[in-house]
């Protein structure tokens, strides 16, 4: 039965998608003035969602780390984090409160990263899970909207807060998209921007480049990233466990979703994979690390009991936990798709399911999550020396 409803909620994505993408060619309609810029996470707030101590448990090792205690004054960049499709409402564009489900994605892909940096997220009217479908019937401008938003917390970051620090660009799925078009039109072409960069993490989203080479597709002058400790790059994949076939990620010849952000697609493009072991100098298998609160009910949790945790969310006394079974994978090309594939060191371990269109896309980012970190934190130093 469950079987049965995840291929429902898969194929109805893949669809909405599709019709967002249709509907959003349409001619521009004069947009009214953006409201002012909400904030899901800044420095400032007592307490957000991005605020979470580092301390973790290891089910697989026993090992129990404590938090790394930073002072924000003491962080010596930013993190700009945009979250993927998350929200629950039943609207076209999401709006602008901080709902259960939005805190919760941004613990689960941003809180970690606040060991390296002040991070900076804003909350966007993004296009939802449902009823996009009438995107397609209306030709809405529902990622016009959310781009709007994301543009103009970026414009107020830079005017309020920046001060001449480096910034790294972290986002997932939907917030990948409006990251993407963000560097292209405001950071890619400009060079004070572009000595901003620290690095940028765009996962799950069809990042491309010129087919064999590390930029020519979204971006002219910022590569993505091919060494350990580079900075000024990307570090963008999308995972899997099987072979992938049909998936709404990998292949640039069958990506129906840049098109809805006026982005490059079609076969004189590849999808960036970087290898996250290569990038962090860490071969070791790894594990998912997620935060040991629940995720809040909703289509997500739902999903990500399917996907991710089958036997159960892993949880500990610690602010994190990671699973107990580990990992390996590499960047293949398969079937004409770019994917970080990757299997259990013990198969008879909790498995990782996929989703029809989707793969294991929810835990692009948790997956092997300190090696982000630490990728992270060696752009940082490299940043610095070169500043």
């Amino acid at each position: 039965m469950f079987v049965f409803i995840r291929r429902g909620i898969a194929s109805s994505l893949g669809a909405i998608v599709l019709a967002a993408a249709g509907g959003l060619s349409a001619p521009a309609v004069a947009q009214p003035a953006p409201p002012p810029v909400q904030w899901l996470c800044t420095p400032e707030m007592a307490s957000d969602p991005c605020d979470l101590g580092s301390d973790t448990t290891d089910l697989g090792t026993g090992v129990v780390s404590a938090a790394d205690q930073v002072d924000e004054s003491d962080k010596p960049v930013d993190c700009f984090y945009v979250y993927p499709t998350v929200s629950d409402q039943l609207a076209l564009n999401a709006d602008l409160t901080p709902q259960p489900e939005v805190q919760s994605i941004a613990s689960y892909q941003a809180a970690r990263f606040s060991s390296q940096c002040r991070v900076f997220a804003p909350i966007y009217r993004q296009m939802t899970l449902t009823p996009g479908i009438e995107a397609a019937l209306v030709g809405a401008p529902l990622a016009q909207t959310a781009y709007g938003d994301v543009l103009g917390a970026w414009n107020e970051y830079l005017a309020h807060e920046n001060n001449g620090r480096g910034v790294i660009l972290i986002g997932h799925s939907q917030g990948t998209m409006m990251l993407r078009k963000l560097i292209r039109d405001q950071i890619d072409p400009n060079p004070e921007l572009r000595k901003k960069l620290v690095g940028a993490f765009l996962m799950g989203g069809n990042v491309t480049t010129a087919r064999g080479s590390t930029v020519g597709g979204d971006f002219q002058n910022i590569p993505v990233c091919t060494e350990q400790g580079e900075s000024g790059c990307v570090v963008a994949y999308s995972t899997a466990v099987a072979d992938p076939t049909v998936s709404l990620f990998g292949n640039s010849s069958f990506d129906a979703l840049s098109p809805v952000m006026g982005l490059p697609s079609g076969p004189g493009y590849q999808i960036a994979c970087t290898d996250p072991a290569v990038l962090s100098g860490n071969t070791d298998p790894v594990g998912l690390t997620i935060p040991s609160s629940p995720f809040a009910f909703g289509i997500i949790s739902v999903l990500l009991g399917y996907t991710s945790f089958p036997h159960g969310a892993p949880t500990s006394a610690s602010s994190w936990t990671t699973i107990a079974e580990r990992t390996v994978g590499g960047c293949t090309d398969t079937n004409g798709y770019r994917f970080y594939q990757f299997h259990l060191t013990d198969p008879t371990g909790q498995p990782v399911n996929e989703l029809p269109l989707f793969n294991t896309h929810l835990v692009d980012v948790n997956l092997g999550y300190d090696r982000l970190i630490s990728i992270a934190e060696q752009q940082t130093e490299n940043w610095q020396a070169s500043a």
